[in-house]
């Protein structure tokens, strides 16, 4: 490939990003991106086929439209205003899967929904890897993103609750019905405490990081089988996840 080409292909790959970035919730399709870039129809989906295999792009095969990817919203986080969120929570994530010996997660809140930043494995010889770095789901799906939801005001959870419906039922036994009683339930103990919906005998629990008492910017969470967060064990798990989280705000605050 020349050089010329090549740079073609990336400004040519940069316009299309640009155009579903501002059309993400809904996403968009081949024939609206081939239209709004003036774009060739094969030139545009070979460049988009491209970017799905690089996950800056995701593709949904039921409606055929194009939305950014994990690598994209990755790859914005880290270059957004709490970028340095991922490496001062890296000590933390340490200290609370040594302290545990459970798999602890960083899920951070970008939009409506909660990307997973980074995690830590713990001890305990059973893995529970529930979200890869990188992944991205509705808030509400998974105890963190229950954790950060809870924290929002009524109107910004219906609004999320609306952008999010039709991921949000690619989730098996969850609803919107069942994503308001979790949220009722956070608010009313301060943790979110969830079966994990894609793993059956997995549980887990989330706390909200609250900078100077705002919405949640991210939380923390803890996935383990579930006699691992039993009644009696989760009085542990949350005093370890509560410190971490106001040891995290401490140091984004100072």
């Amino acid at each position: 490939m020349s050089e010329r080409s090549g740079t073609q292909a990336l400004e040519r790959g940069v316009v299309l990003l640009r155009e579903i970035s501002e059309q993400n919730h809904q996403g968009l399709k081949l024939v609206d991106l081939v239209e709004r870039t003036g774009l060739d129809r094969s030139t545009a989906h070979r460049i988009l086929k491209c970017l799905v295999t690089e996950q800056l792009l995701a593709f949904d095969l039921g409606s055929k439209r194009y939305r950014l990817g994990p690598l994209a919203f990755y790859m914005g986080l880290m270059s957004s205003i709490e970028g340095n969120l991922r490496d001062a929570a890296a000590p933390l994530l340490s200290q609370i899967a040594g302290e545990t010996g459970d798999t602890v997660f960083l899920m951070v809140k970008v939009g409506v929904e909660a990307i997973c930043a980074d995690r830590r494995e713990g001890s305990y010889p059973i893995k529970t890897l529930v979200v890869d770095v990188g992944t991205r789901r509705p808030l509400g799906i998974g105890a963190g993103g229950t954790a950060i939801l809870a924290s929002l005001n009524d109107n910004d959870i219906e609004s999320a609750m609306n952008m999010n419906k039709t991921r949000i039922a690619q989730f098996p036994g969850i609803s919107k019905e069942s994503i308001e009683d979790a949220v009722a339930w956070t608010r009313k103990n301060g943790y979110a405490l969830t079966d994990v919906p894609t793993l059956t005998g997995v549980k887990a629990i989330g706390f909200p990081i609250c900078p100077r008492d705002r919405p949640a910017i991210a939380a923390f969470s803890i996935a383990a089988v579930a006699p691992r967060i039993s009644p009696q064990r989760t009085a542990f798990l949350l005093d370890v996840l509560k410190n971490a989280a106001n040891d995290l705000t401490m140091t984004l605050s100072s």
